[in-house]
């Protein structure tokens, strides 16, 4: 972890491995779409935790809010995919 884009190789890649567990543990909430997220988490986060030689700044915190808000939109999509199933 020598720079930041490590860390977020990192993030993306334990959201992925969290994105296949949801199917074992809650299958209802699982869609198809889904997967395509947990490929596209895995190829980034591969990518920037092997070739994550950013060393200026801009790239670096435009990569920190790609990655934000790519968690916050999985992380919202599943909790209204919750919320629907109670109801």
């Amino acid at each position: 972890m020598n720079n930041s884009t490590n860390l977020i190789g990192n993030i993306l890649i334990l959201a992925a491995i969290s994105l296949c567990v949801v199917p074992l543990l809650r299958p209802k909430i699982f869609k198809r779409q889904d997967v395509l997220l947990i490929i596209a988490f895995l190829i980034s986060g591969l990518s920037l935790l092997f070739q994550g030689r950013y060393l200026n700044e801009l790239p670096q915190f435009s990569l920190i809010l790609l990655t934000a808000s790519a968690i916050f939109y999985t992380a919202e999509s599943i909790r209204l995919r919750i919320k629907n199933t109670k109801s």
